[in-house]
């Protein structure tokens, strides 16, 4: 760890846990982690906009480049901070959110260097993974302007857990209210989830971020089709014990697979919502089951499905 004493402001390395970085609002201390690659489709979309707006600066006529260099736009972090782009930093800020949104990219830096007006919004759950929001008419909610939507689950100390899902919708202006956006995951009753905006307007300026939660007061996510294999059980070396989700009248334990073996006769059905079924070869813990076909039980099981053998 090294740092300039007098003002702070030259720090690398790290010490322990506490690495010294920096970013465009400068320097800061963060936590030791182990660098990790999660490729999720938000992360995909964001890196091809960023190469993409890249590479089309690298085209652009001097002149254009020019007018970026001499002017100043304004980026506000997520936490409210700013500071004051030029040049390809300026446009890239600029044009990837549009390029992400799905935007017209602006050539002409904005002349204003306020963050874009955006009204905060209040939006109600209507399913256990839909809202509907209404929008003010703020002036990404207009022709040439849009904003992009990310939405996590709140834990109950309010704050979002380690793997939100994120970029769950892109809108273009103007919209009509109500708006419906589906969540790509289920809140359970009487969770929350927040809802973050971010927004471009016709001239190219963004709003701030701005978040709003909602609670799913009572909608219950729909029951799963089919029949499910909750455990797959080894009770000795050629049987095993199928428990699944709900009651059944029937198991056809030839669909029934575990290590790619079939049974040697039928499955038999205990209290509870267990099936025991009897293999040709012998089983261990840690092989793989199957079910092969949606007439495995009655009422039919859910295909595909697979798992590993417990004991």
């Amino acid at each position: 760890m090294k740092f300039k004493p007098i003002l702070g402001s030259d720090l690398s390395g790290h010490i322990g846990g506490v690495v010294a970085s920096h970013n465009t609002y400068g320097p800061y201390f963060r936590q030791r982690v182990r660098p990790v690659n999660k490729k999720t489709p938000a992360m995909q979309a964001q890196r091809a906009a960023i190469a993409a707006v890249s590479q089309i600066w690298r085209s652009l006529d001097p002149s254009v480049q020019a007018a970026w260099v001499a002017a100043t736009v304004t980026k506000t972090s997520r936490k409210g901070d700013r500071v004051a782009l030029k040049g390809s930093a300026a446009w890239m800020h600029v044009n990837v959110l549009r390029q992400r949104i799905g935007l017209p990219l602006i050539y002409s830096p904005p002349a204003d260097p306020t963050p874009s007006p955006f009204t905060p919004e209040t939006f109600a759950m209507s399913g256990y993974n839909t809202f509907a929001i209404s929008f003010a008419a703020d002036p990404w909610n207009g022709s040439g302007g849009g904003l992009i939507m990310s939405a996590a689950l709140l834990t109950s100390n309010g704050k979002s857990f380690a793997s939100p899902s994120n970029a769950v919708a892109s809108l273009l202006g103007p919209q009509t209210n109500p708006v419906s956006v589906t969540l790509p995951f289920a809140v359970p009753i009487g969770a929350r989830v927040r809802v973050q905006f971010h927004a471009s307007g016709p001239d190219g300026r963004q709003s701030t971020y701005v978040s709003a939660d909602a609670e799913n007061p009572s909608y219950p996510p729909p029951v799963p089709a089919g029949v499910g294999v909750i455990s797959v059980t080894a009770v000795s070396n050629t049987q095993a014990v199928w428990h699944v989700d709900r009651p059944i009248s029937l198991a056809n334990s030839a669909d029934l697979l575990i290590n790619g073996n079939a049974a040697t006769g039928p499955a038999v059905l205990l209290p509870g919502n267990d099936i025991v079924v009897t293999y040709t070869g012998p089983i261990s813990v840690g092989q793989p089951w199957t079910v092969t076909d949606a007439g495995a039980t009655t009422p039919p099981a859910r295909i595909p499905q697979s798992g590993l053998v417990i004991t």
